[in-house]
């Protein structure tokens, strides 16, 4: 789910550089060393990826969060409730980002089990670029469906356009391929557009306005009520108001991998064929594009624009951590 747009002309910085900085950073905001360099390194990997918007400029929000006390720098993420298939975590005020990572792992566990796992998590703050998740599911082998609430609880006391009401709920889907192939990842908000687009939208048609709020609804139903059902007693981590559903399937439950595989990329292939949408010069699967920057990016850089390196800079400042990349 991106938000900043790549501009391949922007000067480019490597990724080595810029995870040792995050991780310098989280720990001077009070993480443990072990999670500080994993919250930097779902945040770089965000960033070769091209999600700029959800990679290493949360730096020094995420920091801030964590050494102004709304967010828990050394939390203590716990099973709530286990039985069978399901699990269901408690993330102690932690990042979101942390609490998502253990809920996919944890469901990938069970899927291996049972051919199919779900797990839930509750009181945590924003899990980032969903992506990421899913893709722990893809590595092992798995289907898996991720969602989250939005940073912004819903606020359903204003009057207000109903889509708006439900936030901007994170919606992922991801699907296994063979190695040296890209895992077809559908990374996405569930609002469909700002309210000024959806009204010009609906003088064309306001069926795509049902289906963006269908999503929403979907999402909003797979985390809230869930959460809701044991709310935590104390509340001393303010930003730490998000819970989280994940499902995960075993294909190899159901036969080959390796058909599946085979199947997935004979589709895939057939689809490149095909003629792109308007405004497009090439159909792609989701997931290609970022697999493509990952590559391009890992050798050559991350192009980043001023802004960005203008903020990273200035908590370096702030923490006393040189400029790696410099």
């Amino acid at each position: 789910m991106a938000y900043v747009p790549v501009n391949y002309d922007n000067d480019r910085y490597h990724a080595e550089p810029l995870r040792r900085f995050s991780t310098e950073i989280f720990q001077k905001a009070g993480l443990p060393e072990d999670q500080a360099a994993e919250l930097a390194n779902y945040l770089v990997a965000t960033d070769l990826r091209g999600v700029l918007s959800h990679g290493t400029s949360g730096v020094p929000g995420y920091a801030n969060g964590f050494r102004n006390g709304k967010l828990n720098p050394r939390p203590h993420i716990e099973t709530d409730r286990e039985a069978g298939a399901t699990i269901q975590l408690n993330g102690d005020g932690c990042i979101g980002h942390l609490l998502s990572a253990r809920a996919v792992q944890a469901a990938v566990n069970k899927a291996a089990e049972y051919g199919v796992g779900m797990a839930f998590g509750r009181y945590c703050g924003h899990t980032g670029s969903i992506g990421n998740w899913t893709r722990i599911a893809t590595a092992n082998g798995m289907i898996a469906l991720f969602t989250s609430t939005a940073v912004a609880p819903a606020d359903t006391t204003t009057t207000q356009s109903v889509t708006q009401v439900f936030r901007d709920h994170p919606f992922s889907f991801g699907f296994p391929a063979p190695e040296g192939k890209p895992p077809i990842v559908i990374d996405m908000g569930t609002l469909l557009a700002p309210i000024d687009i959806q009204k010009q939208l609906a003088e064309i048609s306001t069926l795509p306005l049902i289906k963006g709020f269908a999503l929403q609804a979907i999402s909003l139903m797979l985390t809230l009520p869930l959460a809701a059902q044991a709310p935590i007693a104390a509340d001393p981590y303010p930003s730490a108001t998000c819970s989280l559903s994940t499902i995960v399937l075993n294909p190899s439950f159901l036969g080959s991998l390796e058909d599946y595989y085979a199947e997935g990329i004979r589709m895939t292939e057939a689809l490149h064929r095909m003629e792109p949408l308007p405004g497009l010069d090439r159909v792609l699967m989701p997931g290609e594009l970022e697999f493509e920057r990952e590559q391009d990016f890992l050798e050559n850089g991350i192009p980043l624009d001023t802004s960005h390196i203008e903020r990273l800079t200035e908590a370096g400042r702030d923490y006393g951590v040189p400029l790696y990349w410099e």
